[in-house]
């Protein structure tokens, strides 16, 4: 299954963009975007295409004349196959269809026809899934019926009832979030207290995706750091997949900004970012990068000795979406990740480097520090993607003036727009703050 975008007209005309797994698409003046267009009508960021065949929506990114699928004016739309789309001088045609196998794979899962058949039916009631569901991962010949997917109903219900899990007893409930839900839990046989996330796909899901999920987040696991909350083992169970962490009896760091609404003491604050730097170098050295670091995401152990800051789903976000189990994430709850992602990130999330990690470390730093995030709130509801793309961030001091300046200078290197303009490395950022520990 591929997403084709044909241009039929204007200065890109003929041009083909196919996109064949999860993947955002910018259209605009800028020389940034994925399809650059010479075209005065044109914003810098017009819109935004989210692919995940066959799912696919558009996003205006509130151009100054707008963009029109099929002759109506729009701000978002899911897209089908045949829409057409208009901004400017430029007219695009999309098309699904399903992309013949590369010698040797199994053939991609078609949706349709498994619907029609009555070969995909939800996980928790049986119920037959709609014709337009996305298929993520390839099916294998004869097993069909281990496609799991689970209808909007039994998402709800199992976000307030958990699912048993094998050999663990929830307890009560952690905490929710985009990712999934999160609970206190016990192993049975061995008394170890655990925190447990259980998450549902978004879409219909293989059983080679969901191997492969596992798999990725298996080695994962292998990642050990005194400020990295540890993996223990992982499974799917009845069509959720669930992980077994460390638990960590402490806030995150969400909580502990907003008991300070003032803003966090400098010198904790700083320190606290040292500990998440810590872990990020022993991340990046060994080839992993987070790409969804955010005080949500940096829970807070409290020790004899003090504070101790764990990063926590390392790798979560990236396999996830990497297999094209979450649907289309920026038409979902994004407001709480887009603050505190780097602009190369939204341009291309596939083949985000350490470098994005020291910005979203930066960006949860200012946050710890001022309780407000890098950009104001836009006004009337406007977009936050447009404003990650194209606005600077509000300098720290302007929102806290207190605020040391060579801290400031610090944070200002690592929210910069361009990645080889920040430190090289964790550890370089790590010893430019402290300083202020």
């Amino acid at each position: 299954m591929r997403v084709i975008l044909e241009v039929l007209q204007g200065p890109r005309a003929g041009r083909s963009f196919i996109f064949d797994r999860h993947d955002t698409f910018i259209v605009g003046r800028s020389r940034f975007v994925h399809c650059p267009i010479e075209d005065m009508a044109l914003s810098r960021d017009h819109f935004m295409i989210e692919v995940n065949p066959p799912q696919c929506e558009l996003r205006d990114l509130e151009s100054t004349n707008g963009t029109f699928v099929n002759n109506a004016r729009t701000d978002r739309a899911r897209l089908i196959s045949g829409d057409v789309i208009a901004a400017g001088q430029s007219i695009f045609r999309v098309r699904v269809e399903h992309a013949p196998p590369a010698s040797g794979e199994p053939p991609a899962s078609s949706n349709s026809e498994l619907a029609t058949h009555g070969q995909i039916r939800c996980t928790g009631c049986g119920t037959n899934a709609p014709l337009n569901i996305t298929v993520a991962g390839p099916a294998q010949t004869g097993s069909l019926d281990k496609i799991e997917w689970w209808c909007s109903s039994c998402r709800s219900e199992a976000a307030v009832l958990p699912q048993p899990v094998p050999h663990y007893t929830t307890l009560r409930e952690l905490g929710k979030g985009a990712m999934g839900v999160v609970y206190q839990a016990r192993h049975n046989t061995t008394g170890k207290l655990v925190a447990l996330k259980l998450i549902v796909p978004e879409t219909a899901t293989t059983q080679a995706a969901i191997d492969r999920f596992l798999r990725e987040m298996s080695v994962i696991s292998q990642l050990r750091h005194p400020n990295i909350v540890e993996w223990y083992e992982q499974g799917m169970t009845r069509g959720q997949f669930w992980f077994a962490m460390e638990f960590v009896a402490g806030d995150n760091l969400e909580a502990l900004a907003k008991s300070t609404p003032n803003g966090y003491p400098t010198e904790q604050a700083c320190r606290l970012t040292c500990q998440i730097l810590k872990g990020l170098d022993q991340a990046h050295r060994l080839g992993f990068v987070h790409r969804d670091i955010k005080p949500e995401n940096v829970l807070i152990a409290h020790n004899p000795e003090g504070m101790t800051a764990k990063i926590s789903d390392f790798g979560l976000a990236k396999s996830f979406r990497g297999v094209g189990l979450s649907g289309l994430t920026f038409s979902g709850e994004m407001r709480g990740t887009v603050p505190f992602m780097p602009p190369e990130q939204m341009r291309d999330f596939k083949t985000v480097t350490p470098l994005a990690d020291l910005y979203a470390t930066a960006a949860t730093l200012y946050y710890l520090l001022t309780c407000q995030y890098i950009y104001d709130e836009p006004a009337g509801g406007g977009d936050l993607i447009r404003m990650l793309l194209e606005e600077e961030p509000v300098p720290v001091r302007s929102r806290r003036p207190d605020i040391p300046v060579g801290l400031a200078t610090v944070i200002s290197k690592c929210l910069t727009r361009e990645p080889s303009e920040r430190y090289p490395d964790a550890s370089s950022m790590r010893r430019a703050l402290k300083p202020f520990c």
